[in-house]
This record gives structure tokens, C-alpha cells and sequence, in this order.
């Protein structure tokens, strides 16, 4: 197993989002300014998108592994929604990188609300297996594993289908660690459910507050909110020991799960009413006190040195308490 840091951890220090009167940050992160705070900070792996190289020449990117060789830093490749010609040009890329797994996901969706997906939420999976069969014999050929991720819209079981009606050894899953919650799925109970099929994982955690709709979920630096880091652990040393697992704290809004509104269970088969007490529990055992101010600098509108200081102290936070738990 081996730990590192994901580019989505700072969507505005990366310059990926847009704020507000504040624009986009004026000194943003660049892809070796990353490598450079991994290493510093004693991982062995960096997450990034390709959108943080100015071109995907085979110079540009063999730079950039030589580098990343050098610091002792393995690569993890990120692409978007998956989109065959984009995961035709995505795909050797990642090899030219070195790297063993592309992350990608299924769909924009958000907060489980799967019943917006055009067309239902099972034709569009079904849409999104298709292309991923026909894009296998690439991934083959580079020996490149597409990992889809749990991006708040996929369930376990869907990722369980998607490896099995995929196959072959170059189909996985991203375990994003807490996003099951987006689901009504409980973080433990979907890394167990799907063991080996695991090549990558993001550390991420949340503060919970509950809502007459459901709850919202907050992003924090890891250990300040519901992630069990320990037993997420222990389950991956015994179903899936070689992943890389990426600090990936990402969301700068909270995201509100309406699970207790009828219309956010169009977008899911039926379900034993069971199977979502593990989720509610976490969620009244964790919840925050109601009368707390949920919002991030984001929603408050802060400055640009406080959403800098807000994404940069939670990275430092997470990083000293992974190494808390796993020295």
C-alpha cells in the first residue's frame, strides 16, 4: 500500500474552480509544484489530472516521469467522464506516465441524485459499461487499469458490475473513501463488498449535518470527521494490499444528500430499507451540533488568502494524522 496526494485537493490552488469576484487563483499549483510537496512531505504518490500539462507530447510527459522517478513518486493518472476518443488519447498518455491506474468516473452527477441522469440512471450505466468494452483491448495493450470512481453517483454494486461485466484484469474501482455516504452506503461496508477490484483509493472525510431532507456533507481534513482511517485500513491490507491511496479532500461546497425526499429515490432500484440503517447511523452518531455554521469560505464568500489557508491547512492536517495512523 502506498499513500499519497490527489490534485483535487485543492480546486482552487490548482486552478481548477473559478470564485466569485475572486477569479481563479492568481499563483496556482503546477503539476511539479505537487511532486515537490509529496515528496516533502514523505509520500510516494501523486494524483493529477491531465489538464495540469501544457501538452501530452511524449517529451512533456517523459519529463515529468523521470521527475516524478527521481522523488520516489509513483504516478496516478486522472481523466473525466469516461468518453471513448478521450480515453483513446487518455489512456497511452498514462503509460507514457508510468502509471498503472486511470481514474475516471461515470458521470457529473452529485449528492446521489441519479434521477437527473438523461434518459435514468440504468440506461445511462449501461451506456457508460459499453464504452469501457470497447475501450479494454487499449487498456490492454498499455496495460493501463481504468478505475472508475464512486464520484457520489455510482453505487457498490454498481462498481462490482461494471469490473465484472467489463472484465479482465485492466478494469478496477476508485474507492473515493467516504462518498458511499452520497448513496446511502456505509464507507466500510462497500471497501469490504469490493475487495480485490480496488486499485485505487481516495482519502477523503466529512463532517455530517443532519437536514429535514437528509444531510449535508462537509468536506475536513482526514480524521476531523467520520472516516474510520484504522479500519478502512485494515480492510485494504486484507482484500486489496497493493492500492495507492491518495489524500483527495475535493469538494469546496457542502453536498446535501436528500435521501429522505421521495424524488432522489427515482434514480435507484428498490432497496431493503435495511440496508440504509449502517449510513443513518454513522450519520446521528457523527452529526455535528445543529446550530453550527455548515458553510465553507466558499459559500461565505471569503478572501483569497482564506481559501488558500482553508485548502492548504486541511492538506497539512490530513497528511500529519495519515502519518499518525500508519507509522
Amino acid at each position: 500500500m502506498r499513500f499519497g496526494l490527489a490534485a483535487y485537493s485543492f480546486p482552487w490552488r490548482c486552478g481548477f474552480t473559478e470564485y466569485g469576484t475572486v477569479g481563479l487563483c492568481a499563483n496556482p499549483y503546477t503539476a511539479d509544484d505537487l511532486l515537490d510537496l509529496a515528496a516533502r512531505n514523505g509520500l510516494t504518490v501523486i494524483e493529477l489530472p491531465f489538464q495540469m500539462f501544457p501538452d501530452l507530447e511524449p517529451a512533456t510527459l517523459r519529463r515529468f516521469r523521470d521527475r516524478a522517478d527521481s522523488l520516489g513518486l509513483a504516478i496516478v493518472s486522472d481523466s473525466g467522464v469516461v468518453d471513448v476518443p478521450t480515453l483513446q488519447r487518455h489512456i497511452p498518455a498514462a503509460a507514457a506516465l508510468g502509471a498503472r491506474t486511470l481514474r475516471v468516473t461515470l458521470s457529473k452527477i452529485l449528492e446521489g441524485n441519479r434521477a437527473s441522469a438523461p434518459g435514468g440512471w440504468e440506461p445511462y450505466l449501461q451506456q457508460k459499461i459499453a464504452q469501457l468494452q470497447e475501450l479494454r483491448p487499449l487498456a490492454e495493450h498499455c496495460g493501463v487499469c481504468i478505475a472508475p470512481e464512486n464520484h457520489q453517483d455510482a453505487t457498490t454494486a454498481d462498481q462490482i458490475r461494471i469490473c465484472d461485466e467489463v472484465g479482465g484484469d485492466f478494469i478496477g474501482a476508485t474507492l473515493d473513501a467516504v462518498n458511499p455516504l452520497a448513496v446511502g452506503e456505509h464507507h466500510l461496508e462497500a471497501a469490504r463488498a469490493l475487495g480485490p477490484r480496488i486499485r485505487n483509493v481516495h482519502l477523503k472525510d466529512y463532517q455530517i449535518y443532519l437536514s429535514p431532507s437528509g444531510y449535508r456533507l462537509v468536506r475536513c481534513a482526514i480524521g476531523e470527521g467520520v472516516l474510520n482511517l484504522p479500519a478502512l485500513l485494515a480492510i485494504l491490507s486484507e482484500v486489496a494490499p497493493d492500492v495507492t491511496c491518495n489524500i483527495e479532500l475535493a469538494a469546496l461546497r457542502a453536498r446535501h444528500v436528500r435521501l429522505l425526499e421521495d424524488d432522489w429515490w427515482q434514480g435507484f432500484p428498490p432497496r431493503d430499507a435495511r440496508a440504509l440503517v449502517p449510513a443513518l447511523r454513522l450519520a446521528y452518531e457523527h452529526a455535528r451540533p445543529s446550530g453550527e455554521d455548515w458553510r465553507t469560505p466558499f459559500e461565505r464568500d471569503d478572501d483569497a488568502d482564506a481559501l488558500s489557508t482553508y485548502e492548504e491547512g486541511q492538506m497539512a492536517r490530513s497528511i500529519e494524522y495519515l502519518h499518525s495512523v500508519t507509522s
